[in-house]
């Protein structure tokens, strides 16, 4: 496959959905491990167009404008939604397995769409560009019309994007996103003055963790760092290091529900930490390929597992922990073992 640019699962059913540089994307069942739909949604340009984009790479870093950089299931509605290097927005009707598109909107003027997050109980979709300072609040219930358009900060260099946007499983309203030179900002849906630093420092991603009580806990890995610090939100302090002695830590993700924290190294291995204990539980070494994009596999009919993008493979393996059993799903944990 071409290179893989990001993953979803469906809530449900046995899927997950890459997307991919080449332009297209593609709904795989990882049970039966076979294809179950897939799409070339924008055309792939001719040889003179790649090798000019390729001269242009070493002026300033633009995605190829037919590229594919996010994809996001919308369950309720039996929806696909992808995002685009022009800036475009495109949800697609998989009902029956057939695609059939639903909409098509311009959302960021000409600028890559690479982060999706859609609301899990209410008609919002928000995006982001790594080239653009906006993030975008789309009601799906109002003819795909902005809700709501914040701004980290003004343009004024080149790369002060917005790398990702994540939602807070605790307080779906709230989310945060992560700019380069600014930190991470915090804002919510509802309130169009919300955003504001929380965290200030040079980011690549974060990630909302699992807690329990009061304690509100983000993980964070900077650009100029081998290893993730887990933040208090309240005080703005680390308040613990994880790091796996001789390796660069290249990818962070917590499960929502669970106190489950994952971080991908260097050198394609997984690390499964226990995030009450921040103990490390498991760590299997999968490919020497670099991670573009992960994600927790719902265990509603199964084991928890996790999808994993790599550059041409997705990998996907069964989260076998004492910490990952269906019993402990409601939040009630009590302990490890």
């Amino acid at each position: 496959m071409t290179l893989v640019t990001s993953i979803d699962a469906h809530p449900t059913k046995p899927w997950i959905v890459t997307g991919h540089e080449g332009g297209n994307f593609s709904i795989w069942d990882y049970q039966k491990q076979e294809t179950v739909m897939k799409l070339q949604v924008n055309k792939v340009p001719d040889k003179t167009t790649l090798m000019f984009h390729a001269l242009s790479q070493r002026i300033k870093v633009r995605p190829p404008k037919h590229s594919l950089f996010s994809v996001k299931f919308i369950a309720e509605r039996k929806w696909l939604v992808v995002g685009d290097g022009d800036g475009y927005i495109y949800v697609y009707d998989y009902t029956n397995t057939e695609l059939h598109m639903v909409k098509k909107f311009e959302a960021h003027d000409k600028k890559s769409v690479n982060s999706l997050a859609a609301h899990p109980t209410e008609p919002y979709l928000l995006s982001s560009s790594t080239i653009g300072t906006n993030i975008k609040v789309w009601d799906r219930s109002n003819k795909w019309k902005i809700f709501r358009n914040f701004n980290t900060k003004p343009e004024i260099a080149y790369y002060n994007g917005v790398r990702s946007v994540k939602l807070n499983p605790r307080d779906t309203n709230t989310f945060a996103c992560v700019t380069r030179y600014d930190g991470v900002k915090v804002g919510n849906i509802k309130r169009p003055s919300s955003l504001e630093t929380t965290l200030t420092g040079s980011f690549v991603m974060a990630d909302y963790l699992f807690t329990r009580g009061d304690e509100h806990l983000m993980v964070t890995l900077r650009f100029d760092s081998h290893n993730s610090e887990i933040w208090d939100l309240k005080t703005q302090k680390v308040v613990h290091t994880l790091s796996v002695s001789g390796h660069k830590t290249t990818w962070v993700a917590c499960h929502p529900k669970l106190p489950i924290l994952v971080t991908m190294l260097d050198d394609g291995t997984v690390c499964l930490w226990d995030a009450s204990t921040y103990r490390l539980e498991k760590m299997v070494h999968i490919t020497d390929s670099k991670c573009c994009d992960l994600v927790f596999v719902p265990h509603t009919n199964g084991p928890l597992r996790l999808a994993i993008a790599f550059e041409t493979m997705i990998a996907i393996m069964e989260v076998n922990l004492p910490i990952a059993n269906t019993s402990n799903a409601s939040g009630l944990i009590t302990g490890t073992n």
